[in-house]
């Protein structure tokens, strides 16, 4: 075997084996192909529910309300210091109705219990049917995205060891309506013997996905030794999604606490939960496209803490979901720790969100939560959010998602044509100068210290700069990691369709299936665009096994990417290849005319 065929193959494996390194450098760790899923934890560090009660099962349906009891990580509320309601009250749910969302609430202790998500469709909705309408269009109501955690959201006292669960009071419940009679404040009130007060006001905004609440907390018993309360969000049935092992890698516990971002994952909780103390500026859980969580606008925060546990899916929800992904799920819950305001100013105000991870949204709030949409690193946000402006802006008059990626990779190429062409150019030029590299190396065999200066000299000779074809990549690298993020986790391109077989960019496409095993036709179109660039492409010929191994494991690498991001490469592929072609056909004199050796011969 040559020399150069055993490179490449150590080249190949080398970068199997750094694959896994280099995703989690990127942030995209995320991406890594998923083991088991995360086995139950030790009891000891798992949230359980109160003293005789079962745990709260997951809803039954899209459409169906959750159980409301709050599993938290702390003992059940103390029976010598009962917290009992302002009057006599039944339990009761409460729905709130605005053209984006339904949501439904429980007076039982005052319980967000899930938010249906009306112009966002479930890939395993309730229906079966896998039809999905056009993007911002109307979702039947057993097809919808539903963010239920069993509830999703509560309010409780204390936190941790402390914790004084406020799941099973009966709270007295007030409504303020429109002049259309939908719902658009709601005021939950409990009291106590003792002469605690606990009230929680949610107020909506028709036009988003956000409700500003308001916690007031007066003359908490001296005896019960509480210093703070707890804001918990709950993650919901992970049924959302095509790739359901993808969503549950995905699933997430994130803060902001202080300048630093955190994000924990199920399996980083096995051994106990995830706590950050400091100025927590918002909590919440997410998967990839949809969040649920608070954000502080009033009040002092103390830490922020994440658990998990496994949650067991409904006989309907495993009936929707393929047959080896009928299991427990994990599920995160994450509570907002929150010293308890004082007398003088007993009301703590905060904004909840729960709906699309979409950034631009996210941003009106002016909250931060913004952050929770992974745009790469943080120096990269400024390209990232302009490419994301750029593509919104080409789809608002294209209406194709997929157009609008190939018109955006070839707005971008035609912005770094200079760069590319220099880098073209200089590639060329040196390709033309290893005759004569070659030689040098013959005569200077054994003279590492003279081989080098020649081919210095050469280089200055002929006026080419070794780094020219290596610059112009490098000053690039930042818009196409920027482009990298955006193609993966911007939720526009959720359920967007393409042309043809290609109807969700935000997923592998599949032609067909082969048994087992589906054949994706955009990776092969791909891997073809690469060998015609690299056909192209002026190399030395004892690299060509090394590009044509790189091409393969290119196939392999994007084969169970989105569709979007294989599309937008190969579009790239393609229009290296005219770029690479142009440079051919310019002649000599423009890429350095032939070697100054060659011209006085």
């Amino acid at each position: 075997m040559k020399r150069s065929t055993l490179i490449a193959v150590a080249a190949c494996i080398a970068f199997l084996f750094l694959y896994p390194f280099l995703l989690r450098l990127a942030g995209l760790e995320r991406y890594l192909t998923p083991g088991r899923a995360p086995q139950r934890p030790d009891t000891t560090h798992v949230a359980t529910p109160p003293a005789g009660t079962a745990p709260a099962p997951a809803p039954p349906g899209p459409g169906a309300v959750a159980p409301t009891g709050l599993a938290t990580p702390a003992p059940a509320l103390s029976a010598s210091a009962p917290i009992r309601s302002a009057g006599t009250e039944l339990e009761r749910e409460i729905k709130i109705e605005t053209p984006l969302y339904r949501a439904t609430f429980s007076n039982r202790g005052a319980r967000l219990v899930a938010v249906e998500l009306k112009t966002y469709a479930a890939a395993h909705g309730g229906s079966g049917s896998g039809k999905v309408p056009a993007q911002g269009k109307p979702v039947a109501p057993e097809d919808r995205v539903v963010l239920a955690g069993g509830p999703a959201f509560g309010v409780d006292l204390g936190a941790g060891e402390t914790l004084r669960s406020m799941e099973n009071v009966i709270y007295g419940v007030s409504e303020s309506t429109d002049a259309s009679g939908q719902v658009r404040r709601l005021t939950f009130t409990a009291r106590d013997s003792s002469g605690l007060l606990v009230r929680q006001t949610w107020q909506v905004r028709p036009d988003d996905y956000a409700l500003d609440l308001e916690v007031e907390l007066r003359d908490v018993p001296d005896g019960w030794r509480l210093t703070n309360y707890s804001l918990t969000t709950r993650s919901w049935p992970l049924l959302n999604e095509s790739n359901v092992v993808d969503e549950v890698n995905s699933l997430r516990a994130t803060s902001l606490v202080g300048t630093s971002l955190h994000r924990e994952h199920s399996g980083a909780m096995k051994k106990g939960p995830k706590r950050f103390d400091g100025n927590v500026q918002w909590a919440a859980v997410q998967t990839r496209y949809f969040l649920g969580g608070a954000a502080v606008l009033m009040g002092t925060s103390q830490a922020v803490v994440a658990t998990t546990w496994q949650r067991p899916l409904s006989p309907d929800h495993q009936k929707r979901l393929p047959a080896d992904q009928r299991t427990e799920q994990a599920a995160i819950g994450q509570s907002l720790v929150m010293a308890l305001p004082g007398e003088t100013n007993p009301v703590n105000r905060f904004l909840v969100y729960f709906g699309p991870a979409e950034h631009f949204r996210l941003v009106k709030l002016k909250v931060g939560l913004d952050r929770m949409v992974d745009l790469g690193w943080a120096w990269l946000h400024p390209f990232s959010e302009l490419l994301l402006r750029v593509l919104k802006a080409v789809h608002s008059v294209v209406r194709n998602y997929g157009v609008a990626i190939i018109l955006l990779a070839t707005l971008v190429r035609l912005l770094l044509h200079p760069l590319n062409m220099m880098s073209m150019r200089s590639m060329r030029a040196m390709q033309k100068l290893q005759p004569e590299i070659e030689r040098l190396r013959k005569k200077y065999e054994k003279d590492a210290q003279s081989l080098n200066t020649a081919i210095m000299a050469l280089y200055k000779e002929n006026k080419v700069n070794p780094a020219g074809g290596c610059l112009p990549l490098v000053l690039q690298m930042p818009i196409f990691f920027a482009l990298y993020a955006v193609l993966f986790n911007a939720i526009e391109l959720r359920q967007a369709p393409f042309v043809g077989w290609i109807h969700d960019l935000s997923a592998p496409d599949t032609l067909l299936m082969l048994g087992p095993l589906p054949l994706r036709l955009l990776p092969l179109i791909m891997a073809a665009s690469g060998l015609l660039s690299q056909k192209l492409t002026p190399t030395d010929p004892r690299q060509a096994p090394t590009m044509y191994l790189m091409n393969i494991f290119m196939v392999v690498f994007f084969y169970g990417v989105p569709s979007g991001l294989v599309l937008y490469w190969t579009v790239m592929n393609l229009l290296t290849a005219l770029q690479q072609w142009l440079v051919l056909r310019e002649p000599d004199a423009e890429v350095g005319g032939p070697p100054a050796a060659a011209r006085r011969a």
